[in-house]
């Protein structure tokens, strides 16, 4: 059957953690739990065997696109990771598709989008190649920032996005240029399935020869429809991993001074509750098994969180879960019932074990309260995935080892849960609040993205002190996503707690070149048998 579009949710490009380069490999493979067990026992693990890990899960932008436009009566097919799934994406050209829908949700900077649009432009000439989305968007605003400030994009800065330096462009023939441009997107969709052209509609931009033209600037954001996925009706395949993703709630009503991302209060929603367990219920009856809850912010850090998990033990929906809850939620929070309704992980963005560093980030918190809800959690069996950030600006040696002594603090080796943890050097991003002329002033900051210092670090020390805290942890570890669930929630706390820290401990052997895998092979047989 001929397609409509293919729809790409992501290219693959790598996270710009600072710690990810640091998990530990093994006969060239990631260590998940599934792996090494499949090492140690000299067995092949079962095919598909990222199935029940977090990072199985496909990605909900691609999700939502696919479920709107087939709810628009369009044939679409999704293709999760670009990169990945090339080998499906040639067979899937086969069926000559009208278009190829590229989300850049995912995407950081312009050459990345160069890089897919011109292979895609190689493998399907004569397709029409539509971009929208997260990076499309933020192009736009900065190319306003742009027009208003001249000079707000600083030295290699105007490279990174789109419309504003035009030279090696991407192979796009129409970007939607908007926060929710799927009503958009449906009527291009349309004009080419019908055979009419495509011309330059409100809220989208093309390449004309050597410069960008834009459509006029309507608001499809204050009417737009709710982001409802049809779960129901998606194919099998979508839950053929057991982990889906969802979103309680859109946006974040905080200004954290280090983010980039749009803030726009017209976008910004929460799924009414009603409809939110009868999200859990559709999946749940698909076959999922785990949710990953997208938010910034589950619920925009709404105080209602007793009476979600309340609603969703008395539905007996039995789906575990975890997401970003912002730690002064859960303060308020009753921590047995969080646990009680299938919470088995939070997400908390600390950043720092600093005062002061956190009041220039415009955290609005302080490392006590950041400590008694991680103690919390741990007590109550919770697992934590903590974010940090090193070099905002503020930062010294002197708060950089306050945070790591932090970080110490928080492990909490004696409690059954787990803390594992993301570190990032600071990366000085246009959008950003740090990145204004006054606050540059204020720091002395100067550069941009990886290429930054201050009046009292640089971007080569953030990352000095990154790696330093990764060799200092003892007693809990890097995040591995692609751990299989159901093994790793399947051992004792005792025993998940030591498998944890002694992957860390290897990740750290394997680095110094001191790893005795003989030795490494019977300590894990010992923890996982």
């Amino acid at each position: 059957m001929d397609l409509d579009a293919v729809i790409i949710a992501d290219d693959g490009a790598n996270s710009v953690s600072g710690t990810s380069a640091l998990r530990l490999h093994v006969n060239g493979k990631m260590a998940t739990i599934q792996n090494l067990m499949s090492y140690i026992h000299h067995e092949p693990f079962p095919e598909n065997e990222e199935y029940l890990s977090w990072s199985s899960s496909l990605k909900l932008n691609g999700i939502y696109l696919y479920s709107y436009l087939a709810r628009q009566g369009f044939r679409v097919e999704l293709i999760n990771g670009y990169n990945e799934d090339k080998d499906r994406f040639k067979e899937l050209l086969k069926r000559g598709p009208k278009a190829i829908i590229i989300s850049t949700t995912f995407i950081m900077n312009k050459d990345n989008l160069y890089k897919i649009a011109a292979d895609i432009r190689t493998l399907a000439p004569k397709a029409f190649i539509i971009a929208g989305g997260a990076f499309i968007y933020m192009s736009y605003v900065m190319l306003q920032k742009e027009m208003s400030q001249p000079g707000y994009l600083v030295g290699p800065g105007k490279e990174y996005p789109l419309f504003i330096e035009v030279g090696r462009e991407p192979a796009v023939d129409l970007y939607i240029v908007s926060l929710r441009g799927e009503k958009l997107l449906a009527e291009v969709m349309g004009d080419l399935k019908n055979g009419k052209s495509v011309g330059l509609p409100p809220n989208s931009a093309r390449l004309d020869g050597s410069a960008y033209t834009f459509g006029a600037r309507e608001d499809d954001v204050s009417n737009a429809a709710s982001m409802d996925v049809d779960w129901s009706s998606l194919p099998d395949s979508f839950f053929r991993n057991g982990v889906v993703p969802m979103q309680a709630s859109i946006g974040c009503p905080y200004h954290c001074s280090f983010c980039n991302f749009t803030k726009d209060e017209r976008a910004m929603k929460v799924t009414p509750l009603d409809r939110l367990i009868h999200d859990l219920k559709a999946v749940e009856q698909r076959g999922a098994r785990y949710v990953w809850f997208s938010d910034d912010n589950f619920r925009l850090g709404k105080k209602d969180l007793n009476a979600v998990c309340q609603r969703i033990i008395d539905e007996k929906i039995s789906v575990r879960w975890m997401s970003f809850i912002r730690a002064n939620t859960l303060e308020q929070t009753d921590l047995s019932l969080l646990k009680q309704a299938g919470c088995v992980e939070v997400q908390l963005g600390l950043e720092s074990g600093d005062r002061d560093v956190l009041k220039n980030m415009n955290k609005r918190a302080d490392p006590d309260m950041y400590s008694r809800v991680v103690e919390k959690l741990m007590k109550h069996g919770i697992n934590c995935t903590c974010y940090f950030l090193f070099g905002f600006p503020g930062e010294t040696d002197e708060t950089a080892m306050r945070t790591r002594a932090f970080i110490r603090k928080i492990e909490y080796p004696e409690y059954d849960g787990v803390l594992t943890w993301s570190i990032f050097p600071f990366v000085l991003s246009p959008l950003s609040p740090i990145y204004d002329k006054d606050m540059r002033t204020k720091y002395g900051l100067s550069g941009h993205a990886q290429d930054w210092q201050h009046e009292t670090m640089n971007f080569s020390q953030a990352k000095g002190h990154v790696v330093q805290c990764f060799f200092e942890l003892e007693n809990s570890s890097i995040l591995y996503r692609g751990d299989n669930q159901d093994m790793y929630l399947s051992l004792s706390p005792s025993s998940r707690r030591a498998f944890v820290r002694y992957r860390h401990e290897c990740s750290k052997l394997a680095l110094q070149q001191r790893l005795d895998l003989g030795k490494m092979a019977e300590k894990f047989r010992s923890i996982l048998s």
